[in-house]
């Protein structure tokens, strides 16, 4: 018995010896770097958690080892669903406004929309929306609302419209940021070389700030039909953008053969195409149709805003071309010119998916969801 007590006795020294080896031998980036890196994550989790609104008691911790890797999203997944866009001018909204903030985000969430783009830029003005953006991202982002900053640049000095883009990319309220940038090009300038200086000087560095790299989600708000504009640099914004956003106003044509909803289809399939051109499109991007949902009579279109049927036409003949998401133009007015038959009709169709299978997928004009671009 002593024997045995004597064996156990020199096993338990060897076993403390080994320890302390381990623990005078491990690197000062090994098990005890570790253990202090797992505390810390620990200990922020519920404020991070916190931050998100949500309880850190509803989740479920799991060990390193064990967590599921999860795909890096597509830049372009911003804007799957329905959206809006929203004219605020410079001077709009100068001053702090919680409460206008939380009626805007209020009014997209009962409107169904996942994603809304807010003007914030032009070349007169260059970057002016800090206060709105201020009081919209923190709301938008805790209710799960998606924020594209709208930009106009004219491109006379490409440089400083570069440098325009960057610095709303930029902004940011309670770590909050942009979710992308819209860019519309209409103008004078819609040629190369300035879209291309433009486009580059945002990918790349413009005004002495850095550029947005590769992956940061640029939409090109474009003339709806390549063919009426062969001196547009379509091309270009192919390469340097990962979404076409066409201007698809049908009833702005004011040509009779555009309206109804057999009008309202047409025009959609002409736009997607010619979006299908490989001179016009060579980068293959995908389309998300900017839809109206205005009265055109003012700029000499067909009278009157788009009935409901018409609205929904254009989104069930986007979904069927290929398109990966839809959204409404409104104008600048009290009530942004949406009627309530209008606004019933958005509201009221599905939530956007993309259907799986065949179909659409096959129709689409992206090859892979998240390849950047390509310069």
């Amino acid at each position: 018995m002593s024997g045995i007590l004597r064996q156990l006795t020199a096993f338990g020294g060897r076993l403390l010896l080994g320890l302390m080896l381990v623990a005078i031998l491990t690197s000062p980036f090994g098990l005890r770097a570790y253990l202090d890196a797992r505390a810390q994550d620990q200990a922020a989790t519920p404020q991070l958690l916190n931050n998100f609104g949500r309880p850190a008691a509803s989740v479920v911790k799991l060990p390193n080892r064990l967590r599921p890797r999860e795909a890096p999203p597509s830049p372009v997944d911003a804007i799957n669903g329905k959206g809006a866009w929203y004219m605020i001018f410079d001077g709009d909204w100068n001053d702090p406004d919680a409460d206008r903030a939380a009626a805007l985000v209020d009014s997209a969430i009962r409107a169904d929309l996942s994603h809304i783009y807010i003007r914030v830029a032009d070349s007169h003005h260059h970057f002016y929306a800090a206060a709105a953006l201020q009081d919209i991202l923190p709301i938008a982002h805790a209710h799960g609302l998606k924020v594209i900053g709208w930009i106009e640049p004219m491109l006379d000095d490409p440089g400083s419209d570069g440098a325009d883009a960057i610095a709303a990319a930029d902004f940011q309220e309670q770590g909050q940021r942009l979710d992308g940038l819209a860019l519309t090009i209409e103008g004078d300038s819609t040629s190369d070389p300035n879209v291309g200086q433009y486009l580059s000087g945002v990918r790349d560095g413009a005004g002495g700030l850095n550029g947005l790299g590769a992956q940061y989600l640029l939409i090109a708000s474009t003339l709806p039909t390549p063919y009426d504009h062969p001196g547009y640099a379509y091309a270009t914004l192919s390469r340097y953008c990962q979404a076409f956003a066409p201007m698809a106003y049908w009833r702005a044509t004011g040509l009779p053969q555009f309206s109804g909803t057999d009008g309202a289809r047409a025009y959609i399939d002409q736009i997607f195409q010619q979006f299908r051109d490989p001179a016009v499109n060579p980068f293959k991007r995908p389309l998300s149709i900017t839809a109206q949902a205005y009265d055109a009579a003012p700029e000499y279109g067909t009278p009157g805003a788009p009935p409901a049927q018409e609205i929904k036409i254009s989104m069930d003949e986007t979904r069927a071309q290929g398109g990966i998401s839809w959204s409404y133009y409104r104008l600048a007015d009290a009530n942004n010119g949406v009627t309530s038959d209008e606004q019933q009709a958005i509201s009221g169709y599905p939530f956007w998916q993309r259907v799986g299978g065949g179909g659409i997928a096959e129709k689409a004009l992206i090859a892979l969801p998240n390849q950047s671009v390509a310069y």
